[in-house]
């Protein structure tokens, strides 16, 4: 059940019902306790004063002992009336005749009705094995006949309290119970040898409890009875105070709400009558209300301005579109202006820069000219060769613009591609003083990938390795498999100036250079890196780097296992 169909009044009333309930239990148990704990109380007291009344009976037994067994002219007579059978007697008389007994127990008992039952040998055991215990009680069921003897709750299944207290030996029991044991005293029963610091046996009392029951079941129903007017008559005074503070000013203000809801704003509250919080709600709602009444009545204005302002709105975000729109073509227009312009200028560069080159290495390999000449046109090659790898990257980049730069996947043997970079690069690093390395693992399988575009990628890492390592310097073009992952590593390696941890991220991109000064010492559009990026991106493959400022940089192209190309052994 969803709370919010439930209304309040039902919620508090079956809050404080819950309430009242556990309280009642709570307080039914805590009072039956507590009477329970008074009433053993009682019992031990009134069972510790009928042990004081019978010992005392038994003291003065002991004390007038002479007086009885001597006549008047002091002739001792022993007249049989010693303390033990007059103690056991006064015990059988008061129990005659009621549920009470009293009686005297002991481990040897001179009469077969003074032997202890089980809670008295109970007793009497822990007596004797702990001799600072001089009582020991108990609730237990069962009754007592009529010559004091225990009997069970079989009997009449009545409720008892048992106390035992016990019985030390003193001077006066000596002379019939004392040393040596089995000597027949003079009551004609052999002596039991007791001593000073023995138990010569117990007081037991039993005590019948229907009437203390009765009495405790009538004081918790009277308690009981007397916290249930005073909770319910809380309770209504609760509920009646949270009805008049707190349920009528409720429904009131939903009233109000309501009447707020329909479009009648001039209603308002009274906030006679009520607590101090409601009635700063009431303020609130009311000072809420006056505020909506304020403002709807200049509402149709501010819309009809509203409106106004959004219709003239409109008409400028539509003159801005048509604007935009128009901007948006010629912006079009000239972009495929400067791509066309950028292919044309670029083919048409990359013919007679293809002739000037191709002269130029004739004229190196026709040995007529001499030192001096062979330096121009070597210089002449290389100018040619590196203006002619910038009109490339730049042809790329615009055809990587226009969407039009394409991929063909087909198998590869990288040891022909680092062959080929191999003579690419090998004569820019025999002018540069810079030593170049290849090598190509045995176990490199073929792949697939763009094999022009793989070419470039090595050419422009190998061109730049040897145009940022000194003279003396040396690079290495390398492939290898990684055996953990099945990927192909191809790897270009350099001794050279490095790159330092801010800038490892940025050489990748467009027109971007480490040394943009008018006086960088590096030539280069900085298109190089970018395009072997976007060369790895679209045949799947991934760039990375890994450099030491001063210590040298090493590019690798990971091409996935996805990518390589196994063959059969037997093929």
């Amino acid at each position: 059940m969803r709370m919010r169909t439930v209304s309040l009044r039902v919620i508090s009333v079956l809050v404080l019902t819950v309430v009242f309930v556990i309280a009642t239990v709570v307080f039914t148990l805590f009072d039956i306790r507590t009477q329970t704990e008074h009433m053993e109380a009682s019992l031990v007291e009134e069972a510790r004063t009928f042990a004081r009344e019978m010992d005392a009976v038994w003291q003065f037994m002991d004390n007038s002992q002479y007086t009885i067994n001597n006549t008047s002219d002091g002739t001792y007579e022993f007249k049989g009336l010693h303390c033990a059978v007059v103690g056991k007697s006064v015990g059988a008389i008061f129990s005659a005749g009621n549920n009470y007994a009293i009686r005297y127990t002991n481990f040897e008992p001179r009469r077969a009705q003074d032997k202890p039952d089980a809670f008295e040998a109970e007793a009497l055991t822990l007596f004797n094995a702990e001799k600072d215990v001089t009582e020991f009680y108990r609730i237990m069921d069962g009754g007592t006949d009529g010559d004091g003897r225990v009997r069970t709750a079989a009997d009449d299944g009545a409720a008892q309290f048992r106390y035992v207290q016990a019985l030390r030996v003193n001077e006066s029991c000596l002379e019939c119970h004392g040393e040596p044991a089995g000597e027949i005293d003079i009551t004609g029963f052999a002596k039991e040898g007791w001593t000073l610091d023995s138990i010569g046996g117990a007081i037991s009392v039993v005590i019948p409890l229907d009437q203390q029951y009765r009495a405790l079941r009538q004081n918790v129903v009277r308690d009981v009875g007397f916290f249930l007017l005073l909770a319910t008559f809380i309770g209504l005074v609760v509920f009646g105070l949270m009805t008049v503070f707190v349920l009528r000013p409720l429904e009131a203000m939903k009233r109000a709400f309501g009447e707020v809801g329909e479009g009648r704003l001039g209603h308002s509250m009274d906030d006679a009558g009520t607590a101090r919080e409601v009635s700063s709600l009431i303020e609130r709602f009311n000072a809420m209300a006056g505020e909506l009444r304020v403002t709807y009545e200049g509402l149709e204005e501010q819309v009809e301005a509203r409106t106004q302002d959004l219709r003239r709105a409109n008409e400028e975000l539509a003159a801005q579109r048509d604007s935009l729109e128009a901007l948006s073509e010629k912006l079009a227009k000239e972009s495929q202006f400067k791509s066309d312009m950028l292919s044309m200028v670029n083919h048409e560069l990359r013919t007679p820069l293809t002739s000037i080159i191709t002269l130029s290495q004739i004229a190196l390999e026709s040995g007529g000219t001499d030192a001096e000449e062979r330096s121009s046109w070597e210089e002449v090659r290389k100018s040619s060769s590196v203006l002619l790898g910038m009109i490339n990257n730049m042809l790329d980049i615009a055809r990587s613009d226009a969407g039009a730069m394409a991929v063909s996947m087909e198998l590869m043997d990288l040891g022909d591609i680092v062959a080929s970079v191999q003579g690419t690069v090998g004569p820019l690093a025999l002018g540069a003083r810079v030593g170049l390395t290849t090598a190509v693992a045995p176990d490199v399988p073929l792949v697939n990938g763009d094999y022009e575009k793989m070419l470039r990628i090595l050419e422009n890492l190998g061109t730049n390795a040897v145009k940022f390592t000194p003279p003396g310097g040396s690079v290495s073009i390398g492939a290898t498999r990684d055996a953990a992952t099945g990927d192909v590593l191809v790897t270009v390696a350099d001794d050279g100036i490095g790159i330092a941890e801010e800038d490892r991220e940025r050489i990748f991109d467009r027109f971007f250079q480490v040394d943009s000064s008018p006086t960088r010492i590096y030539s280069g559009s900085g298109l190089g890196l970018a395009l072997v990026r976007e060369y790895a991106a679209a045949q799947g493959y991934t760039v990375t780097v890994k450099s030491v400022l001063g210590e040298g940089s090493a590019f690798t192209v990971r091409i996935p296992a996805s990518a390589v190309v196994e063959l059969d052994e037997d093929e």
